[in-house]
């Protein structure tokens, strides 16, 4: 009898391709123009798709932005870093890998960070995804001040969630480039400074 699979995994495969570069060019554009400034059209031709095929594969530009918010907030990425700093032995040792990771994270999902802030100032399906994304965000992050708290680092009379929001205050993507790049300190004086600052909050003396 025929294989009939091999066709049908072909086309599976070339809309999944599709897909894939009708998100990396919304990424690209959203990023190079603005959100509000951006078209289906726009996008649709720097994927060499048609307008229908945007709408078809991820429903516009709200389906896109929404699809790059869990590309941010969802990587595999934000998961190994929460494994990686709940197993050290130390409150230092945490934070540390911790403050490792959002530098990585920034440098593979900063540009969707910051395309969801600046569209969440004047959209409101922008800023419906940026508090989905902040909110996963909050809770990874309660995971790690939940180790601290296993082997009594956190400071004396600070919750689990209030050292959450003490991390998160600090290491937000924009307090990050605020530091970085704003203030002229670069990658690594900005990941010290901020470590340092979270370090003293939130681990006991």
């Amino acid at each position: 009898m025929p294989d009939r699979t091999a066709p049908r995994n072909r086309r599976d495969e070339y809309a999944r391709m599709t897909r894939q570069d009708v998100i990396d060019a919304a990424r690209k554009l959203f990023f190079e123009q603005g959100y509000e400034q951006t078209t289906v059209a726009d996008i649709a031709r720097q994927a060499q798709v048609s307008p229908a095929t945007v709408y078809a594969q991820l429903g516009g530009k709200e389906g896109l932005l929404q699809t790059l918010m869990d590309v941010w907030s969802t990587s595999p990425t934000v998961a190994r870093v929460v494994t990686d700093s709940i197993a050290q032995p130390t409150g230092p040792g945490i934070l540390a890998v911790l403050a490792d990771g959002y530098i990585e994270h920034a440098a593979e999902a900063g540009d969707i960070m910051t395309v969801l802030e600046l569209a969440s100032a004047s959209s409101t399906p922008a800023r419906e995804f940026m508090d989905v994304g902040e909110q996963r965000h909050r809770e990874a992050l309660q995971a790690v001040t939940q180790a601290l708290s296993d082997i009594d680092a956190l400071a004396d009379g600070l919750s689990v969630a209030d050292a959450a929001l003490i991390i998160y205050f600090h290491f937000r993507h924009p307090q990050l480039v605020l530091a970085s790049d704003t203030f002229g300190w670069g990658t690594e004086r900005a990941r010290q400074w901020l470590l340092e600052r979270v370090m003293a909050a939130i681990l006991k003396s």
